[in-house]
């Protein structure tokens, strides 16, 4: 089991706890980059080590750099801050019995650790897609997910150019779907997440980190499935919020808007019903009711992330250039690159 870890040692220590007594583990290794706390009382458990890389190299490194070190055949990758259940890595190890399969993920589980709105918004709603989301997947998660040490060689592992939190999970999944391998999303895996998130740090992550490089890599891979947070449900959505802003903003000069802008929004609500209605059958309509602004606000973020994402491509391919913001077109690893796997 490889775990990156970067900061936040209250939540890893929940973590290596969840698994140390695992017979279903045979190691657990703990990638440290660029982190300031004394992890030695980890190291007194069962089958623990440390690897600690010098820096914030960010989580496709680190994940690579422990499974350079592990022994077992299958690697299991759990972030810092997710608690899996106690079925979730035999059940991963179950499935990958199958040579067909290379790689095999959850999801987190409805009950989140940190009870502000956001951090249970956005939890139950990662739950949620994956829970619509077609089992038979074309890409992968890191925070609960394993794969066979060998198809994850034969591709590369992680890019390493994502240098911080990002989509490297979900690329790495669509190499290896485009490598020939078969990938399963299995929501009866679950784990708890520990995260506190905020309406800041869910519009960084939503643009910056996931939804401006994700719609470069659609573009990349060709991944225009309708799965996961690409549904055509979803696209849906970002168009009705767009239509809805827009008509808010024009009923100020033309009264007659409003109409449109609530036409909008019924149509919004409509498209995100089955949503709604599970938030409102676990948190009751006050929580539902919070949701269809978040809601609302996610998909202008996505909306942002396409436009960005779609337009940074396309000059990179038009006439090369490139911001810090752009997905490299070459793909990974290069040969040098592949021989140090």
């Amino acid at each position: 089991m490889i775990v990156p870890f970067h900061r936040g040692l209250p939540a890893l220590e929940r973590v290596i706890a969840a698994v140390a007594g695992s017979s279903s583990v045979e190691e657990i290794i703990i990638v440290a980059n660029g982190h300031d706390e004394d992890l030695t009382a980890l190291l007194q458990l069962p089958r623990v080590q440390l690897l600690s890389l010098a820096g914030a190299c960010g989580p496709a490194v680190a994940r690579n750099s422990g499974a350079k070190l592990a022994a077992a055949a299958v690697l299991v990758f759990i972030d810092a801050d997710v608690v899996p259940h106690a079925t979730a890595i035999p059940r991963m190890l179950e499935h990958l019995r199958d040579d067909a399969l290379a790689a095999v993920f959850g999801a987190y589980d409805h009950a989140p650790d940190d009870k502000g709105f956001f951090s249970q918004y956005r939890n139950l709603a990662h739950a949620f897609v994956h829970e619509r989301a077609r089992p038979e997947a074309k890409t992968f998660w890191a925070g609960l997910g394993a794969v066979h040490a060998s198809a994850f060689a034969s591709v590369g592992g992680f890019d390493e150019r994502f240098v911080r939190p990002s989509i490297e999970d979900i690329d790495l999944g669509y190499r290896l779907s485009a490598a020939g391998y078969c990938l399963r999303l299995d929501v009866s895996i679950r784990g708890t997440h520990l995260k506190r998130w905020t309406l800041r740090s869910g519009i960084v992550t939503d643009v910056r980190d996931r939804g401006v490089p994700w719609a470069q890599a659609m573009l990349k891979y060709g991944a225009l499935a309708n799965d996961l947070n690409v549904s055509w449900s979803g696209r849906a959505a970002v168009a009705l919020a767009y239509a809805l802003t827009g008509a808010a903003m024009l009923a100020f000069a033309e009264p007659d808007a409003v109409w449109v802008a609530l036409a909008a929004l019924a149509a919004f609500i409509a498209v995100q019903g089955p949503l709604l209605r599970s938030f409102f059958a676990m948190r009751g309509l006050r929580f539902a009711l919070g949701v269809v602004a978040a809601l609302w606000v996610h998909h202008l973020c996505n909306g942002v992330s396409l436009l960005v994402g779609g337009t940074l491509w396309m000059l990179q391919r038009a006439g090369g250039w490139r911001t810090s913001w752009t997905l490299p077109r070459d793909p990974w690893p290069s040969n040098a690159q592949h021989a140090r796997m």
